[in-house]
This record gives structure tokens, C-alpha cells and sequence, in this order.
């Protein structure tokens, strides 16, 4: 009897033994299902929190991420933190399984190293809004071209003060990529383009960081250290707010013109009084959604940042080429004044 029962106990677990691979087939099976249905994750980096612009972006690129069945963190310093803040949310997403980062660079030259880590580690990396180094990403999206930012710019102070007299850049901090190639360009244009030729750029100010503090006490600056100038052109959301805030203050607003890239919310009391008569920017949104679209094309092998590729947005947003550099255009530049404002939500 015990002989006779342990052969049976023996032949039972031999079939078990036998079974087990089936087993362990099945439930890695199982699991690598589950793990498949999980959507992926990507995380939104801006160049600081707290700006409607960025929120705008993120929920552009959220909406657009969800039709690809992606999911989307978003994170990032404040506006008084240090430029190279932003590498530890780099550093954070490589660890932390994210498998695309998309930033908005606050300084390109400390960002770019992490973010090389991070495609090294697998991540992909689109930038926006503000570009990092090429090593540092794929491609990079920008809501309109540098060219007519710096155009538009000019000729809106230009055709307020009768192209002719003295004027000040209030621009974000000295490492801001985007500020100094807009800057760039239309000191070229000054040079280059007659009509611009009696129009004259005393300085190009940079506060410390793009918080509206900083440029609050910078516009206030400029206007004791530069009375006689007859406007500023404010190539960030923030100071160009601040600007205006500061002429109103001080009831100056028929002395200065006060103009540049600014938020339609931030900026409506300013046009409503007439304390700026206009101002443009770009659809962050747009931008937004257009860099996600990008993303996508990156991480399903699409594209590689190779000029002349070309990737398509869901929803009727349309066709995007990629230009030398790597180098998206999310849309034209639009000019804002009381006559449009308010058909705009941006």
C-alpha cells in the first residue's frame, strides 16, 4: 500500500512538473498582455509653471497625446527658480519610465547633457517653444517662425512711433534660446530693411529670470534710465504684461508704446483701456498639438529629424515638414488688437 501510493503520488507530481512550463507560459502571456494595453507614458517639461501659455501647450498636447493613447505627465520649475532647474525633472522622467520627454528649454546649454542621458536611456525628446541644442532632441516645434516674430515685432512698434526714434527690448533671461535669436533677427532687419532706418535700438535689457517680478521692477528701470525712448518691445508673455502694467501705473501710456508677444487674456485690460494698441503671439495650443503629433512620428520611427520628412496631425490639423535644423512650424504669427481680441480663447 505505501509502495503503490507513492508511485501514485510520484506519477501526480511528475504530471505537475510536466505542466509547469505551460503554466508559466500562460502568465507571462498574460502579464505581457496587460503590459501591453498600458498606454504610454511621456512627460511635458515647460520652461517654468504657472503661465497660461504652458497650460495651453500642455492641454493641446494632453488632447492630441489621448487619440494616440498616450499619457501625459507635466512638470517644471517655477519662474524665479535657476535656469538649470529643469534638469532635474529631466533626470526624474529617465528614472521614473518615461518614454518621451517634450521641453520647453529655459537654458539649452545646461538641459542639453540630461537630455542627451535621456535619449542614450531610450527616451525620445521633442522640444518646443524653446529649443535645446540639436544633440539634446529629435526635432524641435516652434509655434510660429523666427523670421516673422522678429518682423512683426518691428513694424508694430515701428508703424506706432512713425518709424523713427529710440526704443528698448525688455527680453526674459540672457540664456533664453528663442529671445536671443529673435533678438538676433531683428537687430538684423533694423540694420538691413530701409524703412527701419530711423528707428534706433538703445539696449537690450535681460532680467535675471522670466518671473513677472523681475520684469515688473526691469520695465520700471528702463522707463527712469531711458525717458526719452518713445516704446518697448517685449518678446515674452510675461514682460510685455509687466511693460504695460508699469506705463499704466505711471499714466503713460500715450508717452510710450508698449508692444511684442503676449497672452490675450494676460493683455485684454491693457487693450480694452488702450494702454497697447497691439501685440501678437501664436497658438500655444497649436504648438502644443503639434509637438505631440511630432512625438509620435519620432517614437513610431516616422521620422528622425531629417529634413524634408514629414509627419500628419489627427483632427484636421494638417501636414508638417521638417526644416533643416530639425525644425517644426506649428502656424503663422497673429497680430492681436480691440478689433480680434475677443474672437480669440488662447
Amino acid at each position: 500500500m505505501r509502495l503503490g501510493s507513492l508511485s501514485v503520488r510520484l506519477r501526480g507530481r511528475r504530471r505537475w512538473l510536466a505542466a509547469l512550463p505551460l503554466v508559466l507560459l500562460v502568465a507571462t502571456a498574460g502579464a505581457s498582455a496587460s503590459a501591453a494595453k498600458s498606454p504610454l507614458k511621456l512627460f511635458m517639461i515647460p520652461k517654468f509653471t504657472g503661465a497660461a501659455v504652458f497650460t495651453e501647450a500642455d492641454q493641446g498636447a494632453a488632447a492630441v497625446g489621448k487619440l494616440y493613447g498616450y499619457t501625459l505627465g507635466y512638470g517644471g520649475p517655477s519662474a524665479s527658480a535657476s535656469p538649470t532647474a529643469q534638469v532635474q525633472f529631466i533626470d526624474n522622467a529617465i528614472s521614473q519610465g518615461y518614454k518621451g520627454i517634450l521641453i520647453s528649454a529655459s537654458d539649452a546649454s545646461a538641459d542639453t547633457p540630461a537630455l542627451e542621458r535621456a535619449r542614450k536611456a531610450g527616451v525620445a525628446v521633442v522640444s518646443y517653444d524653446s529649443d535645446v541644442l540639436p544633440a539634446g532632441r529629435t526635432v524641435y516645434v516652434q509655434g510660429t517662425s523666427a523670421a516673422d516674430i522678429a518682423l512683426s515685432q518691428l513694424n508694430m512698434l515701428g508703424s506706432q512711433i512713425h518709424y523713427s526714434g529710440q526704443f528698448i527690448i525688455l527680453s526674459a533671461q540672457a540664456t533664453d534660446s528663442n529671445q536671443i535669436l529673435w533678438n538676433k533677427l531683428l537687430v538684423q532687419d533694423l540694420k538691413t530693411m530701409p524703412k527701419f532706418k530711423h528707428m534706433k535700438l538703445v539696449e537690450i535689457v535681460n532680467p535675471p529670470n522670466d518671473g513677472t517680478p523681475a520684469a515688473v521692477t526691469y520695465a520700471q528701470n528702463v522707463l527712469k534710465e531711458f525717458p526719452h525712448i518713445k516704446g518697448i518691445i517685449a518678446p515674452t508673455t510675461i514682460a510685455v504684461a509687466a511693460a504695460a502694467q508699469v506705463v499704466q501705473q505711471q499714466h503713460a501710456c500715450s508717452k510710450y508704446v508698449i508692444t511684442g508677444l503676449g497672452d490675450p487674456k494676460q493683455m485684454e485690460s491693457f487693450i480694452t483701456d488702450g494702454c497697447v494698441k497691439e501685440f501678437a503671439l501664436w497658438s500655444f495650443s497649436r504648438e502644443g498639438q503639434v509637438a505631440m503629433c511630432a512625438m509620435h512620428a519620432v517614437l513610431t520611427h516616422a521620422i528622425t529629424g531629417k529634413t524634408g520628412q514629414s509627419f500628419s496631425c489627427p483632427d484636421g490639423l494638417g501636414k508638417f515638414s521638417v526644416a533643416s535644423g530639425g525644425v517644426v512650424t506649428a502656424g503663422p504669427p497673429e497680430v492681436f488688437s480691440k478689433a480680434n481680441l475677443k474672437a480669440f480663447t488662447f
